[in-house]
């Protein structure tokens, strides 16, 4: 199956998501969020419409679609989803749909995409847990049979609506590790890198975008945390142009990942959590750990 036409709606645990996946581009999630209910192929078709940006004076002509790796080949301006280069060449990436599988019943995602210009070929998995949570992950192989493509990075993302006006992180030192703090979530990018793995007492867990003042119990709250045990990055972004992103990533070094042709990268997993409140937004990530079959039980009694 190459594309969807109507727009995917999935559903668990308070949550909704909602996927674009008509191709030819990469998915994209057009809402994730408080549950919508059951809706209608039409409904779902009206959100896809509505989710189309007007088309102002001073920028391009095209509709920009922000897909979870957004790419500048597309217009998008802001930082783009995987960065690196063919020798300086194949810098920015432009993938198209190949297949697209679909497991409603376990809320699952199967992607690949090909750029054949740059010699790459990518694929997407996407998954809802039955707790709410979401998590993405790529890989990306060297199709080209002739030469090395060096890595830079790759950052996923998941959009955020312009209600969440304030920015949530953590940050510390010995004996005052996971220190929160907050910050207006403005037109910009809010950028943490982290080069001491995740024992680092700096490591921001999560990164949280809410409704202004949001608190444990209070306010709606969307965040993302990076999967990875060593060095990772996390991004806020917001365009002059209204388009709010969470993402985040591996922290590669220069030139750490260089792919002879033939070989793969994949990303570690990013995880999206939402709820009403920190409380609820954290629960998520308890229920889908304590779910695990590998997960500790109690020992009987």
């Amino acid at each position: 199956m190459l594309s969807i036409e109507v727009p995917v709606h999935w559903r668990a645990d308070g949550v909704s998501l909602v996927l674009d996946c008509a191709g030819p581009l990469l998915p994209r999630v057009l809402h994730w969020g408080a549950d919508l209910g059951a809706c209608s192929e039409a409904e779902l078709a009206g959100l896809a419409l509505a989710a189309i940006p007007q088309q102002v004076s001073n920028n391009i002509d095209e509709v920009v679609p922000v897909s979870v790796l957004p790419e500048q080949s597309v217009g998008w301006l802001g930082t783009p989803g995987l960065t690196g280069h063919r020798d300086g060449a194949a810098f920015s990436t432009a993938f198209t749909l190949e297949q697209l599988a679909l497991e409603g019943d376990r809320h699952r995602l199967d992607a690949t995409a090909r750029d054949a210009a740059a010699g790459l070929s990518l694929r997407l998995e996407l998954e809802m847990t039955a707790s709410g949570l979401l998590r993405q992950r790529v890989t990306l192989t060297n199709d080209d049979p002739g030469s090395t493509f060096t890595l830079d990075g790759v950052l996923l993302t998941l959009p955020v609506p312009t209600e969440a006006a304030e920015l949530l992180d953590f940050t510390g030192r010995h004996l005052r590790e996971r220190t929160p703090q907050r910050m207006p979530f403005t037109v910009g990018t809010r950028l943490r890198d982290n080069r001491r793995g995740r024992t680092g007492a700096d490591a921001s867990i999560v990164l949280a975008a809410g409704t202004a003042g949001f608190g444990f119990a209070t306010g709606e709250v969307w965040g993302v945390h990076v999967a990875w045990s060593g060095n990772h990055r996390t991004l806020a972004e917001r365009t002059s142009t209204g388009v709010s992103l969470l993402g985040g990533g591996e922290l590669l070094l220069a030139g750490e990942v260089r792919l002879a042709p033939g070989e793969k990268y994949q990303s570690p997993w990013l995880y999206g959590s939402y709820g009403h409140g920190l409380d609820e937004l954290s629960g998520r990530f308890h229920r889908y750990l304590r779910g695990r079959p590998q997960h500790p039980a109690r020992p009987a009694r």
